[in-house]
């Protein structure tokens, strides 16, 4: 009688932050975005985004999101 060898599933190692690093927008108008965008959604972001940002000196991030910080 042949014997067919059992075969698991690969595992697969759990997700992590990406080595690669995320494009620079730091230039990007936000009002023109809002203003000249077609896209339903992104235009809804952006005046969100415009509407909870005062100004450029109240700008602040989140979750540890600078450039050199790794989350565990």
């Amino acid at each position: 009688m042949a014997t067919t060898p059992r075969t698991e599933p690969a595992v697969a190692a759990p997700p992590g932050p990406s080595a690669e690093r995320l494009p620079d927008f730091a230039g990007v108008d936000v009002g023109v975005l809002a203003a000249r965008t077609g896209h339903a959604v992104l235009g809804e972001v952006a005046a969100l985004l415009l509407r909870n940002w005062p100004s450029a000196e109240d700008a602040v991030a989140y979750y540890e999101d600078g450039p050199e910080k790794v989350l565990h």
